[in-house]
């Protein structure tokens, strides 16, 4: 996704430029290179790796990848409904179905995403060629380095089919490497719930499954793995769930035991208090000094004003009760809405601040960004990132028979391998604060990818760290960095503000990457980009859409500044 959105963007203003006669196209050449053998679907919207009830979670009026143009993914599905719905006959049934909530949000297969990027992409191929532009596309290779040299960088890339090492030059590079797993080969433990068919054949009927995380990935592990079973409607409207002869039985455990809200109604309402007048001033006077306290004081303005009563925010960071009977909750919410039109009112006041939270999060202190991450990203993500109703009414009714419960962990467990079960040990504290272990022989890691590009498994990945051609400790300093645990040669300390945020640090306004020299002085590189879930220690909507969108926009606006 951030590639495609990347070169149509970039494709665009060539042409704009192009016509301003103020760029030769003929002059510039842009290389692809692609592990898959298909360009634009990626991993997750890949058909090779999700199944047709694997659906997106964002509304698909919120998801096209043009600059400019969220609708474009919706208006894409209006125009090639009947295509689509002839070659993914089964996902009308699942998805293409009116939404209880009664909103115009779609949530489609994600296989369709895939359709949409591939055919974004091949219109920018398109669109480049005619313009004289050259584009390589190099399939089934992987980047494995990159060395500056001068004002270039030399690419070591591997062919994945023969081993075979070659290199190429650019003048500029785009690091836009997508999702990564951990690497581990403990029989029995999946590191990813994807490829989904690969799941559904490891792990046997009738086994009894611990999976890691309670979010969007973890509902669809569940899904894939009661895809043998039956949902079906009672007259009541409530949606059941038959299980088949010898069905999996699941327990989904994470830190919080947060399970995510359920997509509602929009409603008219505007915010007084958060809102980007406001906003504009807090920065204007805080601009990198911002607290969570002042956010968090209009958050709470706009959220007391339209409820009338105050906020009980221990309830929201810590919701009490059964976890069926809040998903219950959540549920009746998103049809019926807390508001007097049928809307849900917070979902309506957080909507706003989408466009906002980026900068946001970018001006915090570093110390308030810690807080945030350690304290309240599960918290925010879950109302945020929130579940179709569909999906949120099959996991109801999965939890509901039995099958599935989810079980807090709290932040002190430990999950243990144990070498005489050949199974693996949930420790942890229970409720009542008693030690507890569970035992389960097959464990499926849904929490998605580490923070940490140490954790990245690529040889690009660990060559990039080791080389410093990327630091993964963002700094804001006073005076020299020499002495700052930045591993640069020690001398006189200085007085120096650091976070390991275990993302690439990169210039925010341009997604240039940061760079510490041997005595420590900052540079910005003026050839190496970094964009999407590599940069979400400082981009936190960087996996989001919208987020996407901006970020290639500006890597997109600076390139051409430097080709003009």
């Amino acid at each position: 996704m951030t590639a495609t959105a990347m070169l149509y963007r970039m494709v665009q203003l060539v042409r704009q430029k192009t016509r301003q006669d103020r760029l030769d196209p003929a002059k510039i050449g842009i290389q692809i290179y692609e592990k898959q053998d298909t360009f634009g679907p990626g991993f997750p919207h890949s058909d090779r790796f999700v199944l047709p009830f694997h659906i997106t979670n964002m509304c698909a009026a919120d998801m096209g990848i043009l600059h400019g143009d969220p609708g474009d993914f919706q208006n894409w599905v209006d125009q090639n409904s009947e295509r689509l719905n002839s070659r993914y006959p089964g996902f009308r049934d699942t998805c293409f179905g009116p939404d209880p909530t009664g909103q115009v949000c779609n949530h489609y297969p994600r296989a369709i995403m895939g359709e949409y990027l591939k055919t974004r992409f091949k219109e920018a191929l398109h669109m480049a060629r005619a313009l004289g532009l050259a584009v390589g596309l190099y399939p089934g290779r992987e980047v494995i380095d990159l060395k500056p040299y001068g004002d270039r960088i030399s690419l070591s890339i591997k062919t994945l089919g023969t081993g075979v090492v070659f290199s190429s030059d650019a003048d500029r590079v785009l690091l836009a490497t997508g999702h990564w797993f951990e690497n581990d080969e403990r029989d029995r433990y999946f590191a990813s719930p994807w490829p989904a068919e690969k799941l559904l054949s490891s792990i046997p009927r009738g086994a009894e499954v611990a999976v890691i995380g309670t979010s969007l990935s973890a509902i669809e592990t569940l899904l894939t793995l009661t895809s043998d079973g039956k949902f079906s409607r009672a007259q009541t409207g409530e949606l059941q769930f038959t299980p088949a002869e010898g069905s999996r039985r699941f327990c989904i455990y994470s830190r919080r035991g947060l399970i995510p809200k359920v997509r509602g109604k929009m409603g008219e309402r505007r915010n007084r208090f958060l809102n980007r007048e406001k906003l504009d001033r807090l920065l204007a006077e805080n601009r990198g000094k911002l607290t969570l306290e002042a956010v968090f004081n209009l958050l709470n303005s706009d959220l007391e004003e339209a409820y009338g009563r105050p906020i009980d925010w221990q309830e929201v960071i810590n919701p009490t009760g059964n976890p069926d009977d809040l998903l219950q909750g959540y549920l009746e919410d998103a049809v019926n809405g807390d508001g007097p039109h049928g809307e849900i009112i917070w979902q309506t006041v957080l909507h706003q601040t989408f466009d906002m939270v980026r900068e946001i999060y970018l001006n915090l202190t570093l110390e308030d960004r810690k807080r945030f991450d350690k304290h309240y990203t599960s918290v925010f993500f879950t109302h945020a990132a929130t579940q179709p109703s569909v999906n949120a009414e099959k996991l109801l009714a999965l939890m509901r028979t039995g099958i599935v419960q989810v079980v807090k962990l709290g932040q002190d467990y430990r999950l243990v391998q144990n070498q005489e079960t050949q199974g693996f040990d949930f420790i942890y504290r229970d409720m009542q604060g008693k030690w507890k272990k569970d035992i389960y022989q097959y464990v499926v890691n849904a929490r998605g990818q580490k923070r940490s590009l140490e954790k990245n498994p690529s040889v690009l990945a660990a060559n990039l760290i080791q080389s410093g051609t990327v630091q993964i400790k963002e700094v804001k300093s006073v005076g020299s960095l020499v002495g700052a645990d930045l591993g640069v040669a020690s001398g006189s300390a200085a007085a120096v503000d650091s976070y390991n945020t275990g993302s690439i640090w990169i210039d925010p306004a341009t997604h240039r990457v940061k760079q510490v020299g041997p005595d420590g002085t900052i540079t910005t590189s003026n050839a190496i980009y970094a964009v999407g879930a590599m940069t979400r220690g400082q981009i936190i909507n960087a996996s989001m859409v919208s987020g996407i969108v901006e970020a290639t926009s500006r890597i997109a606006d600076d390139l051409i500044k430097d080709l003009v």
